[in-house]
């Protein structure tokens, strides 16, 4: 009987054991003392019905009297392994054994689909040493249900854990940049394109691809299969026939079954005698004191026409999208009801200035904000009796500015430890706030027990971000911090401009906190990062890990040597690009699982293939040709591609393949995990020039929360998850202290969480100009100006010589074009790099001559051909215009007062000379008339020259 009541007894304490750690680990104590630090704390406790799953968390958590006896656990194993997966990956899994009656454990890691074998690995594991198990993943495999299986075993075959998870399947295994040479397209051209496969790390991909031309009905029209990428681009062309379908058509890539797509347009162009465009500022601040922009009317040959212009403002239908090809627009000189302004230019000369008062735009539209309007320019040719108009868009936003703390609302802290944060001051426009006398930002701290540190003013510098770095509150009792950052603009509050972040304490049963941070700012490819780990409790080693995009990459152990503090460092390497984390954990004596994470930036400039262009335009003076000089990594594959500077503003960044953009294609690798702080700025409205990067801590609340921001998944006997409620079974969100809200409070832009997770991930952004529903910039030209769409240049590739230099000589298009000249460049030893800024060429010669003639007239018929004179230089020049001699046509002589005879005219053979003086800027249109004298092909050449410098001599003679 005493044995039964000394089982009893002991059933009975483990019994109230468990239950003190479950309600102490999992479901923290709470204090009937909550405080009300918060002025908001209304809101959070304005959904009681809302919590009724877990309504005991609407009270504070009390982390430090769960001190209860609690039931330890010693864990048996931890496994690390991946959530995701993609075709032609190393697949590392790190398996830890911590029981020493485990010793020589054989453990076998297996990736199935379907119950059918992908890749395993198997070895043998020793006790406290971690053990990397590595596997291949095939090339060929496609979407599926894939899952991990680990097993392990004893010698004696006596198996001791069994864990089966699913994996996340992903067809990108790499990215592919799609490089077009012209964003919109006409009858009658060709399509030139690049298929650019790369790594996340920017190596290089030199296998296959296939390539595909979609139709606007989504049919392939033409497909390139198993294209060898040998150079590591694959460059194509598609002729378009004379009647193509118009609409949006699409260019596929495909390697390793995942396909990038990128789509264009084709329109029906068809030359319209002149073109008229209208040039104004696409975004205005509402105190803008008024419009200034440039009308420019000119023929096909470049030549401005003389005549008359009428310029017609209105207000835009914003409830309707533009697209004058669903919505036609009205006819301004019909249309006297719809109220505009109007202003003329009578003595119109091809290209004029003029300016609006924004107080002329406010009788008809007094709210300008969010609201954008049509300016409308009406030119008529009297000589030919003909006119044609031209319209573009300008909206107009209210100017402001505001601050941005980077990473998001959601924060967590670890008490007694060091807490980093950023705050970028952002115009509303993107670009950055600039600093100034008496600019600075003011930083408050408090907490939910009504502690409130000495605010914080930093100035702002040139880089527009300040970083706020203090010591967290030491009380146990603390569980909430929250900062609000203010804007001053000369010692005044700038209205509107604040912000908040807020943070949860990381929740641990016992109070044990771990942290990890770094000093050095900038990790570079080839160098050593330091790191430092802070642990509140002596413990004999750490482990650690570093995984890059869902991968393992390093893991090793870190001896504490009886210190609560240790430096180490890591080198990096080429695998961490471009985001990698930093994963360090120890096991207490109970069971517990601390960890703390680090997310960073890794640079690759110092292996990147640099990219540089230069261009000589000495040694052709008249302009026609250039060499292009170019240097790369040595056997580089070089691709080049020149673009019209106007389509590069309608079509940003044109056919340039900008770093912002690398870096959003590149991080989509790391998206299932978190990554380091990072913010965009802009230098105009949505056109994104750099971002900036900087490490950020972890933003796991629990040992849990902390292995899934890696992107990696933990296996072991112990639970790591510190909050456990039942708000999934309710149709409810969690936020990270373990309340639960509805999907109606999830990004609506108010932080109903205390801790602020309902709005983590929401993509707002931080600029009220970029919510409002403008018109994108490629659809504000109306209609299409057909010879500034169709500019392109410079579609040349070739092989890098040994010494990484690239030299030809390329032929400019007789355009007056401002040419944007971008290059990139692929190598097997480097991998993929483009030139950071690209090269602006002015390609308009500073003399030439247009010509235009019919191209087939019956024979004995009089042609005049008509020959513009351009001179774009600062000084007057004399322009001799030459008609050649031939034995096919003969010049025609014009009798007095200009006329001629229509069947006998007077001819004369040889060669005909007319002078021309133009000044600055001048142009100047000559008629030479002429007639064939044989039928069949006639070839005309027709001169111009210049006189390169003037001698004056004055003489003064005395009779």
């Amino acid at each position: 009987m005493g044995q039964w009541t000394v089982v009893f007894i002991l059933q009975l304490h483990c019994f109230t054991t468990a239950t003190g750690y479950q309600s102490s680990e999992f479901f923290p104590f709470y204090s009937p003392n909550d405080t009300n630090s918060f002025n908001d704390n209304a809101e959070f406790n304005s959904y009681p019905s809302v919590n009724h799953s877990n309504y005991r968390r609407q009270t504070s958590l009390n982390i430090v009297t769960s001190q209860q006896a609690r039931l330890r656990i010693t864990p048996s194993y931890l496994i690390l392994g991946p959530r995701i997966i993609r075709p032609a990956q190393i697949v590392s899994v790190s398996i830890t054994i911590l029981r020493n009656e485990w010793n020589s454990m054989v453990v076998k890691a297996l990736i199935s689909n379907n119950d059918m074998a992908i890749s395993a690995a198997e070895d043998l594991i020793m006790v406290n040493v971690p053990h990397t198990l590595k596997m291949r993943i095939p090339n060929n495999i496609r979407n599926g249900t894939y899952r991990l299986t680990i097993e392990g075993k004893l010698l004696t075959g006596e198996r001791k854990f069994y864990n089966i998870s699913q994996l996340i399947f992903e067809q990108k295994a790499v990215s592919i940049l799609i490089q077009l040479d012209r964003p919109v397209y006409r009858h009658e051209t060709v399509v030139q394109f690049r298929c650019i496969p790369i790594y996340p790390d920017l190596s290089g991909y030199f296998h296959t691809v296939d390539a595909y031309i979609l139709g606007p009905s989504g049919h392939i029209l033409r497909k390139w299969e198993n294209q060898q990428t040998t150079a590591g681009i694959v460059s194509l062309e598609y002729p378009i026939n004379d009647a193509p379908p118009e609409g949006v058509w699409s260019i596929k890539c495909r390697v390793m079954g995942y396909e990038a797509i990128k789509t264009f347009e084709i329109y029906e162009f068809y030359n319209r005698k002149f073109e008229v465009n209208v040039t104004v500022p696409y975004y205005l601040p509402i105190d803008t004191p008024g419009i200034g922009g440039i009308i420019t009317a000119n023929y096909t040959t470049g030549m401005g026409v003389l005549g008359h212009a009428r310029i017609v403002v209105r207000a835009r239908n914003m409830s309707i999208p533009f697209n004058p090809y669903l919505y036609p627009l009205a006819d301004v000189e019909l249309d006297r009801t719809t109220p505009s302004y109007r202003t003329e230019i009578n003595d119109f000369n091809g290209v004029a200035g003029f300016f609006i008062p924004i107080s002329a735009i406010r009788t008809f539209l007094p709210d300008l904000d969010g609201n954008e309007i049509l300016i409308t320019a009406v030119v008529h040719d009297p000589w030919w009796n003909e006119t044609n108009n031209g319209t573009t868009i300008v909206s107009f936003y209210r100017p402001g500015v505001r601050l941005c703390f980077l990473g998001g609302p959601s924060m967590v802290f670890k008490p007694r430890m060091m807490f980093t944060t950023y705050v970028a001051a952002v115009n509303d426009d993107g670009t950055k706030y600039p600093p100034g006398s008496g600019r600075y930002i003011r930083i408050y701290t408090d907490t939910d027990r009504g502690q409130t540190q000495t605010p914080v003013d930093y100035m702002i510098d040139t880089s527009g971000i300040v970083k706020h770095k203090f010591l967290t509150p030491s009380d146990a009792t603390v569980t909430f911090i929250r900062l609000r950052a203010e804007l001053y603009d000369k010692n005044i509050k700038v209205p509107n401009s604040e912000d908040e972040q807020r943070a949860i304490r990381y929740l641990s049963p016992s109070n044990s906190y771990l942290q990890v941070t770094s000093t050095t700012e900038t990790p570079r490819v080839g160098d050593f990062m330091l790191f430092r780990v802070n642990i509140t409790q002596y413990v004999d080693f750490v482990y650690y890990h570093i995984t890059s995009a869902g991968k393992l990459i390093f893991t090793n152990i870190l001896s504490m040597d009886g210190a609560k503090q240790k430096t180490f460092d890591v080198g990096i390497s080429r695998q961490m690009a471009p985001s990698a984390h930093l994963l360090v954990y120890y096991v207490r004596y109970d069971g517990e699982i601390v960890a703390d994470s680090m997310n960073f930036h890794v640079d690759t400039s110092s292996i990147t293939n640099h990219v540089n262009i230069t261009i000589n335009r000495r040694k052709d003076f008249t302009g026609n040709t250039i060499e292009v000089l170019a240097y790369a990594s040595p056997q580089s594959y070089v691709a080049f591609a020149g673009l019209g500077l106007v389509q590069t503003r309608l079509f940003p960044p044109g056919n340039h393949i900008s770093p912002v953009m690398i870096y959003d294609e590149l991080y989509s690798f790391d998206r299932h995990s978190t990554t380091s702080f990072q913010h965009t700025w802009y230098s105009e409205i949505n056109i994104a020039s750099n971002r900036v990067f900087f490490s950020s801590q972890s933003y796991g609340y629990d040992a849990g929360s902390t292995f899934n921001s890696t992107g990696m998944q933990i296996f072991t006997d112990v639970n790591v998850q510190a909050i456990q409620t039942t708000c999934n079974q309710y149709g409810l969100f969690q936020c990270n202290d373990g309340l639960c809200y509805p999907l109606q409070l999830k990004c609506n832009g108010i932080l109903d969480c205390r801790d602020g997770s309902d709005e983590v991930n929401c993509n707002i952004s931080t600029t009220t100009v970029s919510q409002y529903d403008f018109t994108p910039l490629y659809l504000r030209l109306w209609p299409y100006w057909e010879r500034q769409l169709q500019l392109d240049f410079m579609w040349h590739q070739q092989f890098a010589y040994p010494d990484g230099r690239v030299q030809f000589r390329t032929t400019v298009p007789n355009a007056i074009a401002t040419w944007v000249i971008t290059a990139l460049a692929v190598s097997r030893l480097t991998g993929f790099g483009v030139v950071n800024v690209p090269f602006i060429y002015e390609g308009t010669r500073q003399f030439f001559i247009r010509v235009e003639v019919p191209p087939i007239v019956r024979f004995g018929e009089q042609i005049g051909a008509r020959v513009d004179v351009f001179n774009f230089q600062t000084y007057r020049i004399e322009a001799l215009i030459i008609l050649h001699a031939s034995d096919h046509y003969r010049f025609i002589n014009l009798d007095q007062n200009g006329i001629v005879s229509s069947y006998s005219p007077k001819l004369t053979d040889g060669d005909h000379h007319v002078l021309v003086t133009l000044y600055p800027n001048e142009v100047r249109r000559l008629y030479l008339p002429f007639v064939p004298i044989v039928a069949g092909e006639v070839e005309v050449m027709i001169e111009g020259k210049k006189i390169i410098s003037y001698i004056y001599a004055i003489f003064n003679n005395y009779i």
